[in-house]
């Protein structure tokens, strides 16, 4: 799940999304949205749920766009080491590249993403994106692997990143009781 957010808004909606329903991580990140979620749900229609009865709701969202995850069974992957990859959790200080592929070469590419160490995870998606593949390192570390280890595989057509953040707060903004524990 990607949200864009009014310019300043993004404190208020990262303070938002942990009491919605469904919402497991959310972190802020820099591109084309400023927070991506992971959002649960039993099926389809209830994330769905979600998104438009609770996240459109947060003042400070302007736009969204859900990014389901295929099952790997779906695109044929039974077995072996990739059947079931980690699904990249939203955590700051990482790197997440969504990737276009080539028709009939996701597959592989899941084989191939596999095998690189520095990927936490990956996802088959539906939509805009083929896979989606996180990178627990800054982006200082994580553009040299994706450009030397993830641009270089075979059937990849192109790559988006998204560069999470720890958003931190200014000693005024700060009240009094947020030191407590």
């Amino acid at each position: 799940m990607y949200l864009q957010v009014q310019p300043g808004a993004v404190r208020n909606v990262m303070t938002q999304l942990p009491s919605k329903q469904g919402v497991r991580r959310a972190v802020t990140v820099v591109g084309e949205w400023d927070v991506m979620a992971l959002v649960e749900g039993a099926d389809f229609a209830q994330v769905a749920n979600v998104v438009l009865s609770q996240l459109h709701q947060i003042d400070g969202v302007v736009r969204t766009l859900t990014a389901p995850v295929v099952p790997p069974d779906r695109i044929g992957i039974t077995g072996g080491a990739f059947a079931s990859p980690a699904t990249p959790a939203p955590i700051a200080d990482a790197c997440y590249v969504h990737i276009r592929a080539e028709a009939g070469a996701v597959e592989g590419l899941v084989e191939r993403l596999s095998e690189v160490d520095d990927v936490s995870g990956y996802a088959v998606l539906g939509g805009e994106y083929d896979l989606l593949v996180a990178i627990p390192h800054p982006w200082e570390v994580a553009s040299g692997i994706i450009i030397d280890r993830i641009l270089t595989l075979p059937g990849v057509v192109s790559t988006t990143t998204l560069v999470a953040v720890s958003v931190v707060e200014s000693e005024e903004d700060r009240d009094q009781f947020s030191s407590w524990s």
